[in-house]
């Protein structure tokens, strides 16, 4: 036994019959027709920074990401990033398959910025970085280049 085509439009089923179809107040005048974003909001100059300092030259946002994962200073345990992530095991690129993931001492999913700050907080014993900022920033864009230089090999 098969279905047909007028088998839905019984009473039952309020949308059996449109009731828009002998007279669609839409259909004149659409208000959804004027797009707000079809003018590129951002075109004007008027957006609002992420932070208040710029870096443009990505090997220098590398280069300074590097230093602060080399550096001790940034808490006070006497660690820093490369004191526990000097090579692939204990970056665990055999199992990350990206950000975020589980991480299993965090008991959490986690983005990479947050990663970067539970080892802040944690095993570096320092102050978290801001999220928007550039050593957050250098960070994450260092590591990205750390660990592919792993799976490379």
């Amino acid at each position: 036994m098969g279905i047909s085509g007028d088998a839905f439009a019984g009473p039952g089923n309020p949308c059996g019959k449109n009731p828009c179809a002998a007279k669609n107040p839409c259909g004149v005048k659409n208000p959804c027709g004027a797009n707000p974003c079809a003018a590129n909001p951002c075109a004007k100059g008027q957006n609002k920074p992420i932070r208040n300092t710029h870096i443009t030259d990505y090997k220098k946002l590398v280069t300074m990401g590097e230093r602060l994962w080399n550096d001790e200073k940034l808490g006070t345990s006497g660690l820093s990033c490369m004191s526990c992530h000097a090579d692939h095991e204990h970056l665990n690129l055999n199992k990350v398959k990206g950000w975020p993931h589980f991480v299993k001492m965090t008991g959490d999913i986690v983005t990479l910025d947050q990663m970067v700050n539970y080892c802040m907080i944690n095993p570096i014993a320092g102050d978290p970085l801001d999220p928007n900022s550039i050593e957050m920033t250098a960070m994450t864009a260092y590591y990205r280049q750390y660990a592919a230089s792993f799976k490379k090999k």
